[in-house]
C-alpha cells in the first residue's frame, strides 16, 4: 500500500499534464515536480493574455538533471504583481530567463532574482517594475546580459551591478534613473562592452565615471538631461569603441574639430539633434565610420568632399540641417560606398547630385533642387527608393526609368514642377511590377494615366493628385488587387468612376475630388465609407456619400392609377424575395459541400482553411515577401507601411495588445485598415509610440486591466469621440507615464480624473472636453509641462486653483461650460496664457481684474457667466494683444454705454458684446480698427441711434450684428467700403429706409436680415439667406424668387402595353433576385465550413481534411522574435 501511496501523485501528473504537452518539445526532460512548479509560477497572476502552449514553449529543462534551465515567457502573457515569496524564484537552476513585455503592475524588482545565482542571461525589459535596482543583483556572478530598460526604475545605479566579473550586456534605457553613477577604479577590470542609458535624466557629471569602463564597444546615451556640452574627448580612452549614440544632448563644438581625440575604430556615430552648427571634422579620421547621423543640427553651407571618401561608409544622415551645396563636382557622390543617403529637409540648390553606384535609398525631399531628373538614376539596379519630392525639378520623367530592377519599390516626386505625359514603358513588363508606392501629384502632367498601370501587381498607394490628367480613369485599375490608397484629385479626368473599384477589397482610401466626372459613385463599403469631399468638385457625380440622390423622385400620379402601381411594385418585390430565397437554399447546399470536401482546385482559389485568426505579425511576413530582404528592409517598410498601415517597426507583442484592445470593445464601425492607421511605433525598441481612433471606433467599457495600458511607451494617445459608455477614467493611465498628448475628449466619461494623472508629468497637451466628470481638478497644477488644457463641457466644480494660471508653458486654457465658482487669482503676471475661456459657469468673486494681469491674452471668452456686478471695459486696456473678446451674456448695467476706450484695442479681430443691456449710441471710434475688425456682435442690448459711418475705404468687416437694440435712421451708405462684408444683420431696430438696392455693391455679401423694421419699396434678390419680413415693401414678387420653388413634374398618362409586360417583369425580378441569393449561399456557406463553429461541427460532423498543429504554427512564428539568441541583432538597435 505504502509503495502506491508513493506513487500515485506521480500518476496524477502523468495523467494530467501529458495530454496538453506531448507536443512541447523543451518539457520532455522536466520532472514532474518542476512541471508542477511552472504551473503554480502561472497561476500567481492573471494569464489570460496567452494559453498553456504558448507559455510552455518558452521552456526547457536539462535532459539528465530535469531542471528548468530556461523559461522565455510570451509577450503580454501575465498581468498581477511579482511578490518576493514567487515560486520563480525557486528555480535555482536557470541560465535563461526571460519575462520581457509582460505587466508585474506596481512590482518591485525582488531581491530574489539574486538567488538565482547560475542565470547567465536575465532580462525584464518593459514590464512597469518601479523602485531601485536591487544590489542582490551583483550576486549573479555568471550573469552576461541584463535588460532592466523601458520600466520605472528610480534611483543610483549599485556600483557592484557595473563590476560584476561576466557582465558584457546592460541596458537600462528610459527608466527614471536621476543620481550620478558611483563607480570606484577598480571598474577597469569590468568586462562591460555593451552600455545603454537612453532616456535617464542623470544629474552630475556621469561621463568621467563612463570613461573608466575601457572594454565598451556600444555606447547609448541618448537625451540624457546632462546640464552641461559634452566634451567627446571624454571617450578618449575607450578605445575599443565601435558605436556612440549621443543624440539629444548638447556637444561642446569645440571637441568636434579635426584634432579632437575621439577613438578611431567608431563604426556608428549618432549625433542626431546635438545643437551643432558647424560640420563635425573629426569625422575624417573615423576610416572605419559605416554609418553616421547628424541630422536635426544647424550645420549650414557645404558638405564637406572628403566625407564621400570614407571606404566604409554606406550610411549617411544629413536630414534637417541648413546645406546648401556638396562639396566638388555632381559626380562627387558616385563612387562612394553609400547604399542609404538622406539629405531631406535642407537648403541644396542646383542639379540633383549623380547617386551612388550602390544606392539602395536616395531621399532628397524639401530642398531646392532644379533641373531634371538626373538619368543615373537609371542605372542604380539596386535603388529601392526614390524620394525626390517638395523640390523645383522640372521636364519630364525619364524613359530610362524602365531599366530599374525589380527591387524599385517606391518612387515620390510629389510637389515639382514635372511636365510632359507618364510613358507607358514606366510601367511596362515584368520589371516594374514590384513597384509598391508611387506619388506623382502637385506636378504638371499631362495626357491620359496609362492603362498599363493595371500591370503593377504590388502597388499599395499610388498618388497622382493636382495635375493636369485627361481622359478616363483606366478600368484595368481595378487589377490592382493590393491597391490600399488612391488619389487622382484635382485633375481634368472624364467619364465615370469604373465599377471594378468597388472590388478591390483593401482599398481604404480614394479621392477623385474636383475632376469632370459625372454618374454614379460605385456602391461599396469602399467608397460608402469615404467622405463626402472625396467626390466634390464634379458636377455630374451622384450617389453616396454624396447627399442626394442620382434619380429623381418618383412622379406624381393620379388617385385612380395609384393602388394599381403599388401592387405592381409589391408583386415585382415578392418575385425577389422568392428568387432570392431559392437562391439561397441552394447556394448553402452547394457551398457546404464544396467548402467541406475542399477539392484542390478549391483551395488554390480560396487559400487554406481560416480555422484562426490571421496574425498580424504574419501579414507583415506576406509583404515581405513581394520585395527582396537587403539591409534595408526596415527603410523599405517604413516609406510604405506609414502610408497606409501604421504598424512599422512595431515590436509583436506591441501588435498583439493593439488587437487585444480592439477586440474588448464593439469596433464593428471601422475596420482594420482604419484602426491602425492612427499607429505609430519606435523603429529602434518596436514600442507603440502613437495611437490615434478613428472616431466613432470603439463603444463599450474601458477597463481598468485593459490592455492599452500595456503600451507603456505611448506618448500620444487620441481615444477623442468614441463612445466608452459608463466608463470611469481608469487610474491605469498613470502608467503610461512618458505621455505628452493626451485626448479623451467626447467619450461620455463619468466620475472624478484620478489623482494618479498627477503622475504624468511630461503631459504637454491635455483634452478632456465633453464628458461627464466631475469633481475639482488640483491634481494639474504637478503638470507643470502643460501648454494646452481642455476641459470645457463637463461637471467640474469648486476653483479655479491659483498655481494653475501660473504653469510656466501654459497657452491654451478652456473650462467653459462647468460649474466652477468663486474668485480667480493670478499669481505671476509674467504668464504664457495666450487663449482662455470661461464661458458658462458661475464664478461669484472677482474675476476680471486678475485677468487683466494676464497681458499675453490674445483670446478671452467670458461671456454667460452671470457676473453680478457692472463690468468696466476699461479693464481689459492692459491686454494689448488681445484679438478676440467675448462678453455676452452677461446683463451688463443698463447704465452703461459701450466705452469708447474699446477702440483702444488696436489688434481687435473679433468683438461679441451681445445679449448685455449697453445703452446710448454705438461708438464711432470703431472705425479706428477697420483694418482689424472682421467680427462685430452688439445683438440684443438698449442701443441707440443711428448705425454710424464706420466702414471706409480696406475695411476687414465680415459680420455685422446689431439687431434687436433701438436703432433709428437709415442705413449708412459707407457700408459699400466694407468689401469683404459676409453677413448683414439689422433686425427689429426701427430704422426706416427705403429698400436698399444698393447692397448689390457688396460683391461677398451672402445674407442679410432686415425684418421687423421700416423698410418701404420694391426688393433686391439673389442671395443666399433674406429675411424682410415686418417691414412695408410692396410691389411684385421678383420672378427670381418664384423659380426658386420647387414644381413637381406631372406624370404623362400611362402607356397601356406596360401592363402587358408586368408578368414579364416579375419573372425578370425572380431572376434578379435569384443570382444575389446564390453568390450569398456560397459565400455564407464557405465562411460556416472554413472556421467550423462548434454548432455547426455538431451538426455535419469533423473536419475532412487534416487541421494544422497550433502549436507548430506558434513555434514557427515565435522564433523570428527570439532576440536574445543573437546579441547583434539588439545591438543594432543603437
Amino acid at each position: 500500500m505504502s509503495g502506491l501511496n508513493l506513487h500515485f501523485p506521480f500518476l496524477s501528473l502523468f495523467v494530467i499534464f501529458t495530454p496538453n504537452f506531448t507536443l512541447v518539445a523543451g518539457l520532455s526532460g522536466c520532472g514532474p515536480h518542476h512541471i508542477q512548479a511552472l504551473v503554480q509560477f502561472k497561476n500567481e497572476f492573471d494569464s489570460s493574455g496567452c494559453n498553456q502552449t504558448d507559455y510552455f514553449n518558452g521552456v526547457m529543462c536539462d535532459n539528465i538533471t530535469g531542471e528548468v534551465t530556461k523559461l522565455q515567457l510570451p509577450s503580454g502573457c501575465f498581468t498581477g504583481v511579482l511578490k518576493t515569496n514567487s515560486s520563480l524564484f525557486g528555480f535555482n537552476h536557470l541560465r535563461y530567463l526571460n519575462l520581457s513585455y509582460n505587466k508585474f503592475t506596481s512590482s518591485s524588482l525582488s531581491s530574489g532574482f539574486g538567488s538565482l545565482n547560475k542565470l547567465e542571461v536575465l532580462s525584464l525589459s518593459s514590464n512597469g517594475f518601479i523602485g531601485q535596482v536591487p544590489s542582490s543583483l551583483s550576486n549573479l556572478s555568471r550573469l552576461t546580459e541584463l535588460y532592466l530598460d523601458h520600466n520605472e526604475l528610480t534611483g543610483a545605479i549599485p556600483s557592484s551591478l557595473l563590476t560584476m566579473p561576466f557582465l558584457s550586456y546592460l541596458n537600462l534605457d528610459e527608466n527614471h534613473l536621476t543620481y550620478p553613477v558611483e563607480v570606484r577604479s577598480s571598474s577597469t577590470s569590468s568586462r562591460l562592452e555593451t552600455l545603454h542609458l537612453r532616456k535617464n535624466p542623470f544629474e552630475g557629471k556621469i561621463l568621467d565615471l563612463i570613461s573608466n569602463f575601457t572594454t565598451l564597444k556600444y555606447l547609448g546615451l541618448s537625451f540624457q538631461n546632462i546640464s552641461y556640452p559634452i566634451n567627446l574627448n571624454f571617450f578618449s580612452s575607450l578605445k575599443s569603441l565601435l558605436r556612440l549614440d549621443l543624440s539629444g544632448n548638447s556637444v561642446l563644438e569645440t571637441s568636434i574639430s579635426s584634432d579632437s581625440d575621439v577613438p578611431r575604430n567608431i563604426e556608428k556615430l549618432l549625433l542626431s539633434s546635438c545643437d551643432i552648427s558647424k560640420f563635425p571634422n573629426f569625422v575624417r579620421s573615423l576610416d572605419k565610420l559605416e554609418h553616421i547621423d547628424i541630422s536635426n543640427n544647424k550645420i549650414k553651407g557645404k558638405v564637406p568632399e572628403w566625407l564621400w571618401n570614407l571606404p566604409h561608409l554606406i550610411r549617411a544622415n544629413l536630414v534637417n540641417n541648413a546645406f546648401t551645396h556638396l562639396e566638388g563636382s555632381n559626380d562627387v557622390l558616385t563612387n562612394s560606398s553609400l547604399r542609404i543617403l538622406d539629405l531631406a529637409l535642407n537648403h541644396f540648390e542646383g542639379p540633383v547630385p549623380t547617386p551612388p553606384l550602390s544606392i539602395n535609398l536616395f531621399s532628397a525631399w524639401n530642398n531646392s533642387f532644379t533641373g531634371n531628373i538626373p538619368l543615373s538614376v537609371c542605372n542604380r539596379s539596386s535603388l529601392v527608393i526614390l524620394d525626390l519630392s517638395y523640390n523645383n525639378l522640372s521636364g519630364p520623367i525619364p524613359r530610362c526609368l524602365s531599366n530599374l530592377k525589380d527591387s524599385f519599390v517606391v518612387v515620390n516626386l510629389r510637389k515639382n514642377n514635372l511636365e510632359g505625359s507618364i510613358p507607358d514603358m514606366l510601367y511596362n513588363g515584368k520589371v516594374l511590377t514590384s513597384y509598391a508606392t508611387i506619388d506623382f501629384s502637385g506636378n504638371r502632367f499631362e495626357g491620359q494615366i496609362p492603362k498599363s498601370i493595371g500591370l503593377l501587381k504590388a502597388l499599395i498607394a499610388l498618388n497622382l493628385s493636382n495635375n493636369g490628367f485627361t481622359g478616363h480613369i483606366p478600368l484595368s485599375l481595378e487589377n490592382v488587387t493590393e491597391l490600399e490608397s488612391l488619389d487622382l484629385s484635382g485633375n481634368k479626368l472624364s467619364g465615370s468612376i469604373p465599377k471594378g473599384l468597388a472590388r478591390l477589397s483593401f482599398l481604404a482610401y480614394i479621392s477623385v475630388a474636383h475632376n469632370q466626372l459625372i454618374g454614379e459613385i460605385p456602391q461599396g463599403p469602399q467608397f460608402s465609407g469615404q467622405a463626402e469631399s472625396s467626390f466634390e468638385g464634379n458636377a455630374g457625380l451622384c450617389g453616396l456619400p454624396l447627399q442626394g440622390s442620382c434619380f429623381a423622385p418618383p412622379p406624381t400620379q393620379q388617385f385612380e392609377e395609384e393602388d394599381e402601381e403599388e401592387e405592381e411594385g409589391v408583386l415585382n418585390w415578392k418575385a425577389v424575395v422568392t428568387g432570392y430565397g431559392l437562391g439561397l437554399l441552394f447556394g448553402l447546399v452547394i457551398g457546404h459541400v464544396i467548402a467541406s470536401y475542399r477539392p484542390k482546385w478549391f483551395v488554390k482559389i480560396v487559400g487554406p482553411d481560416k480555422h484562426k485568426e490571421a496574425d498580424p505579425a504574419s501579414l507583415f511576413d506576406s509583404l515581405d515577401s513581394r520585395w527582396d530582404s537587403s539591409s534595408n528592409k526596415n527603410n523599405v517598410e517604413s516609406h510604405i507601411f506609414t502610408l497606409v498601415v501604421g504598424l512599422s517597426g512595431c515590436h509583436p507583442d506591441q501588435i498583439q495588445a493593439l488587437k487585444q484592445f480592439k477586440n474588448e470593445f464593439d469596433s464593428r464601425n471601422c475596420n482594420q485598415t482604419d484602426y491602425l492607421n492612427g499607429v505609430q511605433c519606435d523603429n529602434a525598441t518596436g514600442a507603440v509610440t502613437e495611437l490615434q481612433l478613428p472616431s466613432g471606433c470603439l463603444t463599450g467599457v474601458l477597463k481598468p486591466n485593459s490592455s492599452l495600458f500595456h503600451l507603456r511607451h505611448l506618448r500620444h494617445l487620441n481615444l477623442s469621440h468614441n463612445n466608452f459608455t459608463s466608463s470611469s477614467l481608469p487610474s491605469e493611465f498613470s502608467n503610461l507615464s512618458r505621455l505628452e498628448v493626451l485626448s479623451l475628449s467626447s467619450n461620455s466619461f463619468i466620475g472624478q480624473v484620478p489623482s494618479l494623472f498627477s503622475k504624468l508629468t511630461w503631459l504637454n497637451q491635455l483634452d478632456l472636453s465633453h464628458n461627464q466628470l466631475t469633481g475639482s481638478f488640483q491634481l494639474v497644477q504637478n503638470l507643470t509641462k502643460l501648454s494646452i488644457l481642455d476641459l470645457s463641457y463637463n461637471h467640474f466644480s469648486g476653483a479655479i486653483p491659483s498655481s494653475l494660471l501660473s504653469l510656466p508653458f501654459l497657452t491654451r486654457l478652456d473650462l467653459s461650460e462647468n460649474y466652477l465658482t468663486g474668485s480667480i487669482e493670478v499669481l505671476n503676471s509674467s504668464s504664457s496664457l495666450r487663449h482662455l475661456s470661461l464661458s458658462h459657469n458661475h464664478f461669484e468673486g472677482q474675476i476680471l481684474e486678475p485677468i487683466s494681469n494676464l497681458i499675453t491674452l490674445k483670446f478671452l471668452d467670458i461671456s454667460f457667466l452671470n457676473i453680478s456686478y457692472p463690468i468696466d471695459i476699461k479693464i481689459f486696456s492692459s491686454l494689448k494683444s488681445l484679438l478676440k473678446l467675448v462678453l455676452s451674456g452677461n446683463s451688463i448695467s443698463s447704465t452703461r454705454s459701450i466705452p469708447p476706450s474699446i477702440c483702444n484695442q488696436s489688434t481687435l479681430a473679433l468683438l461679441d458684446l451681445s445679449y448685455n443691456n449697453f445703452s446710448g449710441s454705438i461708438p464711432r471710434c470703431l472705425s479706428n480698427l477697420q483694418n482689424s475688425l472682421i467680427v462685430v456682435n452688439l445683438r440684443k442690448n438698449n442701443l441707440e441711434g443711428s448705425l454710424p459711418d464706420n466702414c471706409h475705404d480696406g475695411a476687414l468687416l465680415r459680420t455685422l450684428d446689431v439687431g434687436f437694440n433701438k436703432l433709428t435712421g437709415k442705413l449708412p451708405r459707407s457700408l459699400l467700403n466694407c468689401s469683404s462684408l459676409k453677413f448683414l444683420s439689422v433686425d427689429n431696430n426701427n430704422i426706416k429706409d427705403t429698400f436698399p438696392f444698393w447692397l448689390k455693391g457688396l460683391p461677398n455679401l451672402q445674407a442679410f436680415t432686415l425684418r421687423s423694421n421700416r423698410f418701404y419699396g420694391k426688393v433686391l434678390t439673389s442671395y443666399a439667406t433674406i429675411d424682410f419680413s415686418g417691414n412695408r415693401l410692396e410691389g411684385q414678387i421678383p420672378e427670381s424668387i418664384e423659380q426658386s420653388c420647387f414644381t413637381p413634374p406631372t406624370r404623362q398618362p400611362k402607356e397601356e402595353d406596360e401592363e402587358e409586360e408586368e408578368g414579364v417583369l416579375n419573372w425578370k425580378a425572380v431572376v434578379i433576385g435569384y443570382g444575389p441569393g446564390l453568390l450569398f449561399g456560397l459565400l455564407l456557406a464557405h465562411v460556416i465550413a472554413s472556421y467550423r463553429p462548434k454548432w455547426f461541427v455538431k451538426i455535419v460532423g469533423p473536419d475532412k481534411h487534416k487541421e494544422a498543429d497550433p502549436v507548430t504554427l506558434f513555434m514557427s512564428m515565435d522564433s523570428r522574435w527570439d532576440s536574445f539568441n543573437n546579441k547583434k541583432s539588439v545591438e543594432s538597435n543603437m
